[in-house]
């Protein structure tokens, strides 16, 4: 597996939050409500990857390729010349249970995603595949996303149960397994703040907290809201400087100490000043002496 990098999601406002984007090589979930915008999501990522000269592979349990041309159409997005081109690979597939994901599903995701170096996948929607899913299968599931993730980044898709049931196996296991989960809500005033996004989980990386509005926009897709915040809270701090008004040597601390620190100093996120001296100088005193003994 070649080196793990950022990627971008195409999601206005988004790569903030997840911390300058999702992983290469992940399977990130996308759970939403029918209308929260979860083929928009899809599509928008796929988009990001075609602009960048990447292979994407877009598989559907619903729509066809002149379904999927026409909802991107649809936002402005003329993505004819890609699928021509083959940068841009769509299948429609029906599924009856998950084991159909050993066959003809993986097999058509790895001869398109062959002699290729960055490659993004969206499955939209895998609800289909694993709506009979059971806590047995979840070995079949886990294999599945392991495949995935050798062969490049993948958003899935999955419909959120209307009863708000998020502990059926079919929804449960996926978010379980997945390395990023992004809900996406539709509350229903039916103005500005209409629908949220909250990452529930970002593996390997800091993700911003809480509920951030968002917009379907024509042309741009998904706009989420309030990242600027997030952009002032995010701190990059000159470790060497802080640990010297301390009064520490920098020799004189472990080198692994000094990684730990080094790490914390790229992602002083929501941290003053103050803050951040002292969180330096507690982590220093752990395992060096103080400054004043």
């Amino acid at each position: 597996m070649s080196e793990r990098v950022r990627i971008e999601t195409g999601i206005f406002g988004l790569d903030t939050l997840l911390g300058s984007g999702l992983w290469s090589n992940s399977v990130n979930v996308v759970l939403g409500s029918a209308g929260t915008g979860k083929t928009v999501f899809a599509l928008q990522f796929m988009l990001r990857g075609l602009e960048k000269g990447e292979k994407c592979i877009f598989v559907s349990f619903d729509m066809d390729i002149g379904s999927i041309r026409e909802a991107a159409e649809s936002f402005g997005w003329d993505i004819s010349k890609y699928i021509d081109q083959n940068q841009l690979a769509i299948n429609k597939f029906f599924a009856e249970d998950v084991s159909y994901i050993n066959n003809d599903l993986l097999s058509f995701i790895v001869s398109e995603a062959e002699n290729h170096d960055r490659v993004r996948i969206a499955i939209d929607s895998f609800t289909p595949l694993i709506s009979s899913l059971d806590y047995e299968m979840r070995n079949d599931v886990n294999w599945f996303f392991s495949k995935l993730k050798e062969l490049g980044t993948t958003v899935i898709t999955l419909e959120e149960p209307l009863n708000g049931n998020m502990s059926k196996p079919s929804v449960e296991i996926p978010i379980f397994l997945g390395d990023t989960v992004i809900h996406l809500k539709n509350i229903g005033y039916g103005e500005a703040f209409n629908r949220t996004l909250k990452i529930i989980k970002h593996r390997s990386s800091w993700h911003a907290e809480g509920v951030f509005p968002y917009r379907i926009l024509k042309g741009i897709g998904i706009f989420v809201e309030g990242t600027a915040i997030v952009e002032k809270m995010i701190r990059r701090i000159n470790l060497e400087e802080v640990i010297k008004e301390l009064g520490y040597d920098l020799s004189s601390i472990p080198d692994f100490v000094l990684q730990k620190l080094d790490v914390f100093s790229k992602e002083c996120v929501q941290c003053s000043d103050e803050d951040i001296r002292n969180i330096v100088k507690t982590v220093i005193k752990c395992y060096s002496k103080s400054p004043e003994s």
